[in-house]
């Protein structure tokens, strides 16, 4: 009996306990090593901020992105013709601003586009202003300036104040107060390339819209094909607060307004 009895101890004690294979399991994983030539950078300072805040909206919010084309042959038209006027007035005049003034209707009409989550206490808070953030690529990582009230400035103003925050930014210069009160985002790659993309939400925020390359291509208009300028927009939302179905509609008003820009400049 005492011979089966320590079997038995030792047969027990071969095999770990829950806590053990837990602790296991969960042990910090080894260091990679690559093979070949390799410079390791450590990850910091704002790259390490960038990473920190990507890895919090995706773990946080539930992410769906919502593509959509628009003809934005109009609007290249108009700002053709304004390219004198904006070199007059020393400004350099690109799409964003008009994307922006399409945006503020929309966003009128969609405002739980323009909201944020409130985790801690479980509320939405739709936004009253309308702050655009605008992502800017620098030579320290993306950082995003945003655009205080840009329902109430003029396609001039935003244009100037777009280069100027670009500016700032791209040259550390940019304040603490210029990154900070964004309620929804536009993340530009169009000037690069690419057809669409999935942009990350800029959290706390709910959505961000992805503006892309805008390219001739022949479309269907009536029973003729025709040459447009046509882009693609990636509407990235927060499925906790909106639905698929409104990130649908808003992106329908979005392209009703960029379609023809008479229905927002002179809105």
């Amino acid at each position: 009996m005492v011979y089966e009895g320590k079997q038995a101890a030792t047969s027990r004690s071969s095999h770990p306990s829950p806590s053990t294979a837990v602790a296991t399991r969960t042990k910090a994983p080894v260091s990679y090593v690559p093979s070949g030539s390799v410079e390791r950078i450590p990850l910091r300072g704002v790259r390490k901020k960038i990473a920190e805040a990507m890895t919090r909206s995706k773990h946080t919010a539930a992410h769906f992105t919502y593509v959509e084309e628009v003809d934005m042959s109009e609007i290249v038209k108009m700002r053709s013709a304004a390219k004198e006027e904006a070199k007059a007035r020393g400004i350099k005049l690109t799409f964003l601003p008009f994307i922006i003034k399409a945006l503020i209707p929309a966003l009128r009409e969609f405002p739980y586009l323009n909201s944020s989550l409130d985790d801690e206490n479980q509320e939405i808070l739709l936004k009253g202003d309308f702050n655009i953030g605008i992502a800017t690529d620098t030579d320290n990582g993306l950082m995003v300036p945003v655009i205080k009230t840009a329902d109430r400035k003029s396609i001039w103003d935003l244009a100037d104040e777009i280069e100027t925050l670009s500016e700032k930014t791209r040259t550390g210069k940019v304040s603490v107060d210029d990154l900070k009160g964004g309620t929804f985002t536009i993340t530009n790659a169009g000037s690069i390339g690419g057809v669409f993309a999935t942009p990350v939400i800029n959290h706390p925020e709910v959505a961000i819209l992805g503006v892309n390359a805008i390219r001739k291509r022949p479309v269907v208009k009536g029973d003729q094909i025709a040459i447009a300028d046509m882009m693609f927009l990636s509407l990235s939302v927060d499925h906790r607060v909106v639905d698929g179905a409104d990130a649908a509609r808003f992106m329908n008003r979005l392209v009703y307004f960029l379609s023809d820009p008479k229905r927002f400049v002179f809105a």
